[in-house]
Order: structure tokens, then C-alpha cells, then sequence
């Protein structure tokens, strides 16, 4: 099997590709990827792993419903399928974070509230492994936003959950253009039904 890799790609230009539906905005349904075309890998199993950092004491994402780590795995465990009966596929969230600082300016009693800034960071990788769990092939996406919000609560959740749901649509287009362009063998095109049983497992963090 040849070996490929690539390159870390932004994925803000993907996004105005022809044919690319609009970022979301705000509040919306669940974060869910079902509706999309699933990504079909010549494996027989998929697992999912959790390997990003413990949310800190300044994750404004740490509270939300999902976290950006469960976003990110509900995107693998929707876009990801098994049509194979050998080798088997690793989706990891090595990086899910919404990180808040202080905007400068507003110091004085009677300045006003500068607001703070939120940076989302999300990266996946997927990893195709041999039986003895040598790597045959590997893609990886990373997504990075930022959105200025008011210092309450209420604001900070909200904008929160909106920047996610925005970081989230540019990871999923690059994820899925990553994989089309380093692991081009491994993936299994046109209608045919994958081969039973196929073993689905997600791992806990590590």
C-alpha cells in the first residue's frame, strides 16, 4: 500500500467553492452530518478517539451541549463509513477548544466593557492501519475561527455555540477534501452495500 501525506490546508477558501452551502450563522438544529454523502473507506471497522486536551479553566466550550470534542466526533461517526473487510480506519480529535481572552481597552471605572474574544480551534485526523497497526495512509483537517462577545454570560454561550456550529462547517469541508486528496486509495465509490459484520468502536480518551 503506498504511503501519502499531506499538507494542513485553511479551509476558509473550500467554503466558497461552488456548490457550498452558506456557513451557519447561530442557533440551529443539533450539530449532525447524517444528511450529507457518507465517506466510504475500503476498512473493515472504524474507531474514534478522543485524544484532545482536558477543556482548562478559560474553554468557554466546556459547558456546551455537544463540547467542540463531541462535535467533532459526532462529524466522524456521520461522515465516516466501513466498505471493507481488511485494516481498519482511527478518527482522532486531537484539538477541540473555544478559547476566551479579554479584548484590550475599557480599563477606568467608568470605561466601558470591552468584551472578550473567542478562538475555536478544531483538528481531526483518520489514520488507516494495517493488521499490525502500521499506518498505511493518514489525512488531517484543522478549522480555526474567531468572534468578538459581549462579558456576560448569556453572550458568551451564545456566541459560543454559534462560532462552533461556523468552526465546525469549515472542518467538515476540509476533512472531507483531506481525505479525497491523501487517501484516494482507501476510499470505496459507488452503491454497494458494505460487507457484514462491520465493527464500529469508540475508544475512550487517552
Amino acid at each position: 500500500m503506498p504511503h501519502r501525506r499531506t499538507l494542513l490546508l485553511l479551509p476558509l477558501g473550500l467554503a466558497a467553492c461552488a456548490g457550498t452551502p452558506p456557513a451557519p450563522q447561530g442557533d440551529g438544529p443539533p450539530i449532525a452530518y447524517r444528511h450529507l454523502t457518507q465517506i466510504r473507506l475500503d476498512v473493515a471497522r472504524i474507531d474514534i478517539e478522543d485524544r484532545s486536551p482536558a477543556p482548562g479553566p478559560n474553554d468557554a466550550g466546556r459547558d456546551l451541549q455537544p463540547s467542540p470534542a463531541e462535535a467533532v466526533r459526532i462529524m466522524g461517526q456521520d461522515r465516516l463509513a466501513a466498505f471493507g473487510t481488511e485494516h481498519r480506519a482511527r478518527f482522532a480529535v486531537t484539538r477541540a477548544q473555544i478559547i476566551r481572552s479579554r479584548n484590550p481597552g475599557g480599563s477606568g471605572v467608568f470605561a466601558s466593557d470591552p468584551g472578550e474574544r473567542l478562538l475555536c480551534q478544531l483538528t481531526a485526523r483518520l489514520d488507516i492501519l494495517d493488521g499490525n497497526d502500521r499506518r498505511l495512509g493518514f489525512a488531517e483537517a484543522s478549522a480555526e475561527r474567531t468572534r468578538n462577545v459581549e462579558s456576560t454570560n448569556a453572550a458568551r454561550r451564545s456566541g459560543a455555540e454559534a462560532l462552533l456550529r461556523q468552526t465546525m462547517f469549515d472542518l467538515n469541508t476540509e476533512f472531507e477534501f483531506q481525505i479525497r486528496r491523501a487517501l484516494r486509495p482507501y476510499l470505496v465509490e459507488g452503491t454497494a452495500a458494505p460487507p457484514a459484520p462491520v465493527a464500529r468502536e469508540e475508544l475512550p480518551r487517552t
